[in-house]
C-alpha cells in the first residue's frame, strides 16, 4: 500500500493541486456546491418518500434524482483530487474510511432505489404513497449521507 500511496503523491494531479495556491481552496468550494447539489435534492427525495409534503407529486420531486447526480459527480471528482492531494494522511484517517464505507452503501442503497423503487413511482401517483420499501431506502439513505456530511467535516480532526 505504500507505495500505491507514494506513487499517488508523485503525479501530476498531486503536485497541480499542492503547488498552485488557489487550486485547494477553489476545489473545497467547489466540493461544498456539489455537497449543496447533492445532499439537498437527496434530502427532498427522501423526505417525500417518508411522506413530507404530500401535495407536491412524486414525479415531479422524482426530477431532482439528476441534480443528485451532478452533484455526486462533483463531488467524486474534488474527492478524488483531495485524496491524490495527501494520500498518506486520508488513507489511514478513521473518518476518511468511515466515509467511503457509507459512501459505497449509500450507492448500493441507491441502485436498491432504482429497481426497487424507482419504476413504480408513477404507478403510485394518485395515492400519493410510495410503498414501505421505498420509505425504508429513504430512511437509510437520509442517515447514510448525513452520516457522510458528518464524517467528512471529522476528517481534518481525526489523525
Amino acid at each position: 500500500m505504500e507505495g500505491f500511496l507514494a506513487w499517488m503523491e508523485s503525479t501530476w494531479l498531486a503536485r497541480f493541486v499542492l503547488e498552485n495556491a488557489w487550486v485547494f481552496p477553489t476545489l473545497e468550494t467547489v466540493h461544498f456546491f456539489g455537497l449543496i447539489l447533492l445532499i439537498g435534492s437527496v434530502y427532498v427525495v427522501d423526505l417525500r418518500l417518508l411522506g413530507l409534503g404530500r401535495t407536491a407529486p412524486l414525479s415531479a420531486v422524482m426530477k431532482l434524482v439528476p441534480v443528485s447526480i451532478v452533484g455526486f459527480s462533483i463531488n467524486l471528482t474534488t474527492g478524488i483530487m483531495f485524496l491524490f492531494s495527501d494520500p498518506v494522511r486520508y488513507f489511514p484517517n478513521l473518518s476518511f474510511r468511515l466515509k467511503m464505507l457509507a459512501i459505497l452503501l449509500a450507492g448500493l442503497n441507491a441502485v436498491w432505489f432504482k429497481y426497487a423503487v424507482h419504476a413504480k413511482i408513477d404507478a403510485s401517483e394518485p395515492a400519493g404513497y410510495p410503498g414501505l420499501t421505498a420509505q425504508w431506502i429513504a430512511a437509510i439513505s437520509l442517515v447514510l449521507w448525513t452520516s457522510v456530511i458528518v464524517l467528512g467535516r471529522m476528517i481534518p480532526y481525526v489523525e
